[in-house]
């Protein structure tokens, strides 16, 4: 793309950038145990992901910064190209990363680009949707993401009878964008001569903008086994022979076999960090399921919960719709559907009924539409109470289990307590949101509470204390009847003043108890009572 000579050129801003990058501290293990709530499996894959993309924001973060010079040859970025099957969560991984990062984040189809474009855009246009998807901050945009999804269909067909001019085209045509260009961005307002105006134009330059490209490479395996048997590695042969040994040839691959597949050496070389994702198999379709934060899950959930109807299910109905999943080959995709195909007569009939539970069970899921006919034909049977409960009791075990092997980010002394674990599952369940965001919730209110304590005494010129058990009962209220923290104090303590004018002249600390909010007499009563026991045990003394 050439240069217009009056093309004003934004630089970077320092404080701009430093909202979202030059605060950047995120390890690579945080980063990949962020992960680990959400995907299941790909261990290896997690965690090189995880790294290198990480090092890449750290690396530009210390270029912008000057602690690291800027080499004249170029910054070399950690582009990522992923191989998997369908449905294993290549896309999704890379989305929760730069939701995590808070980066702007695009996706395109590499089908649709071709050599000189097409009506509707080309790789151009994701590079201007950055900037779109960044609010208009040309800062931001210039360290977003770009994911290339179905990049193997851009590969040169291998069998044909003269070259595949036209995916080479597009492999050449992405080979700028992929290490730096720069992409005019023309907003609504452009319009007329420059020179006319003065006005500034935005360009958004590629050099730190990470791309990941992925696609299922059908073919690749053979490639990469008839290298291998041309080189008569002895395991190889070992392994084909072997059917209970399931390896994952494409864990093998070169970037020699990525030619032979049809790309341009070029092409490969702008994507030094090569990753594999494994398929999924049944057990772990189950766990994807299993998660409290499985999204297919949750958005399910969400369906019902808009017509009052609270979902929930057992571990042998989930069981159940994985082993139907992984018989389709399709990955996560297929859990999907089965759940939509398994609830849609009750997802479209129960909310006419009085039913406000549904507990999703094997029976179920095995025979929707004469499960469906049994509750419509005995609504007032205790089977199907009983069947929520029971998928309750499930979801919670599932939900401890997950939080046992979770360490939450936090600060200060906020402890999760047996009580407040129950509390933290009611939020997850009532807003049915995902494990994080209800933890986040939850101590979010534990903090207004500490913040009250702070303000509050500051205020009143007196030092105001809840106690643990105080504390409990407020997230209590407020988790469970939506009650504002600071109504509920600011409601008791007004109450109070006469005695806090007593607290404030002999100078100790007043420490409020649930008694103070259920029965404010005798909660003051105590209180008296305790200090003159104190002054006579003083007297003694």
């Amino acid at each position: 793309m050439q240069r217009a000579g009056r093309v004003k050129f934004e630089k970077v801003s320092f404080p701009r950038v430093s909202r979202f990058l030059i605060n950047f501290d995120l390890r690579p293990a945080q980063l990949e145990a962020y992960l680990d709530d959400y995907i299941v499996g790909q261990k290896e894959a997690k965690r090189v992901i995880s790294t290198k993309i990480c090092t890449h924001f750290h690396r530009i973060k210390n270029v912008l910064l000057r602690k690291l010079p800027d080499d004249p040859a170029g910054f070399i970025k950690n582009n990522i190209l992923i191989i998997g099957p369908t449905g294993v969560g290549k896309t999704y991984t890379i989305k929760l990363i730069a939701k995590k990062i808070g980066v702007p984040f695009v996706k395109g189809d590499a089908t649709k680009f071709s050599e000189t474009g097409y009506v509707g855009g080309d790789i151009e246009d994701l590079i201007k949707e950055l900037y779109w998807e960044a609010g208009r901050d040309i800062e931001k945009a210039r360290f977003g993401m770009i994911f290339l999804d179905e990049i193997d269909k851009i590969a040169s067909a291998g069998d044909t009878n003269g070259p595949d001019v036209s995916r080479a085209g597009v492999q050449r045509g992405l080979l700028k964008p992929l290490e730096e260009t720069e992409v005019e961005i023309r907003t609504d307002s452009d319009s007329g001569d420059e020179s006319g105006g003065g006005k500034k134009r935005i360009i958004l330059n590629t050099r730190y903008v990470l791309f990941v490209a992925s696609g299922a490479f059908h073919g690749l395996e053979e490639i990469i086994q008839k290298r291998l048997n041309s080189r008569k590695m002895g395991f190889l042969s070992e392994l084909q022979s072997r059917s209970d040994v399931k390896f994952n040839w494409l864990k093998m691959v070169t970037p020699e076999d990525l030619v032979k597949y049809g790309f341009e050496r070029e092409f490969v070389g702008r994507f030094p960090i090569i990753v594999v994702f494994d398929p999924l198999q049944e057990e772990e379709l189950y766990q994807i399921l299993a998660n409290p934060n499985s999204g297919i899950v949750l958005n399910k959930k969400r369906d019902f919960k808009v017509y009052g109807i609270d979902l929930a299910f057992t571990d042998e109905a989930l069981k159940e719709i994985a082993k139907k999943a992984y018989k389709e080959r399709t990955g996560a995709r297929a859990l999907s559907r089965i759940l939509e195909k398994t609830l849609i007569f009750f997802e479209s009939t129960l909310p006419s009924s009085n039913l406000e539970v549904l507990g999703v069970t094997k029976e179920l899921v095995e025979d929707p539409e004469g499960y469906l006919r049994a509750m419509l034909q005995n609504p007032h049977s205790e089977k199907w109470k009983e069947a929520y409960l029971q998928a309750i009791e499930e979801e919670k075990r599932r939900f401890r289990d997950f939080l046992e092997k979770k360490s939450f980010e936090k600060s200060e002394d906020f402890d999760l307590t047996p009580f407040r674990l129950d509390l933290l599952f009611k939020l997850y369940k009532n807003k049915e949101i995902d494990v994080n965001k209800a933890f986040l919730e939850l101590f979010s209110l534990w903090k207004q509470i500490k913040i009250y304590e702070d303000t509050s005494s500051r205020k009143r010129r007196v030092m105001i204390k809840f106690s643990e058990e105080a504390v409990d009962y407020l997230l209590e209220k407020a988790v469970e009847k939506g009650i504002s923290i600071y109504s509920i104090c600011e409601g008791v303590l007004t109450s109070m003043e006469y005695v806090l004018d007593f607290f404030r002249e002999i100078r100790i600390p007043l420490v409020i108890t649930p008694l103070a909010f259920q029965n404010p007499q005798k909660f003051l009563q105590n209180v008296f009572d305790q200090l003159k026991d104190n002054q006579l045990k003083d007297g003694e003394r």
